[in-house]
């Protein structure tokens, strides 16, 4: 059952992007008609009811449905789902909600750590909102802690992402040597990988441009 569901939903979080919210309301509701009593199920279809009403710019609809699947998922044992659930509870929440709710995922990771994988993606989120409040210090340290974990596991396209938000980082810091010099590497690790960098290539080109190499930053 949790698989029909699962396949409805994630269809409905496609079409929540795109910004087809009704399409993917209409989805969710018929995903909750299967998932009858199922509370993974259920929570699946909370977590997702959520994220198209996050998407959609309403955070005071989404958050009780994250809290009902963080709920249920802990009562089905679906312990990455409900870890998924806290992040989006992380997200939608002020900075200090934030700081809360990645430290709950974090002691419940230790208690399961089968959803040790959230790890990375929970100090990213929190790492973010560190720099929209503009303490850059306090992200940076929690996205070079990413950068590692990306690095043990040997993720090379989010090892990127991760580096991404070091380099931007660094630059809002104004250490902007230090930023170029991450930036090259990580575009030249890209480019032997036969991968695309475009975001960190941007960040590229605005260091040298602040640091006067006007036509590197043409390049």
């Amino acid at each position: 059952m949790a698989d029909s569901v699962s396949d409805l939903a994630g269809r409905a979080r496609k079409l929540g992007l795109a910004g087809d919210f009704v399409s993917g309301h209409a989805l969710i509701d018929q995903a909750g008609r299967l998932a009858g009593d199922d509370p993974e199920a259920r929570a699946i279809c909370a977590l997702e009811r959520g994220r198209l009403h996050n998407s959609a710019g309403e955070r005071e609809s989404a958050r009780p449905l994250f809290g009902e699947a963080w709920r249920l998922a802990r009562q089905a044992g679906a312990h990455a789902l409900a870890v998924d659930a806290a992040h989006m509870l992380a997200i939608v929440g002020t900075l200090d909600g934030a700081v809360e709710w990645t430290a709950t995922a974090f002691a419940y990771i230790g208690e399961h750590p089968e959803a040790g994988p959230w790890r990375a993606p929970l100090l990213n989120n929190l790492g973010w909102s560190y720099f929209d409040a503009g303490r850059f210090a306090d992200a940076l340290a929690l996205f070079e802690q990413a950068v590692d974990l990306r690095r043990s596991a040997g993720e090379k396209r989010e090892q990127r992402i991760a580096r991404y938000a070091v380099i931007r980082t660094l630059r809002a810091l104004g250490r902007l040597e230090e930023a170029r010099r991450l930036a090259e590497e990580t575009a030249a690790a890209a480019v032997a990988e036969g991968a695309q960098a475009p975001y960190v290539l941007e960040e590229l080109a605005e260091c040298r441009a602040l640091l006067g190499d006007l036509d590197g930053a043409r390049d």
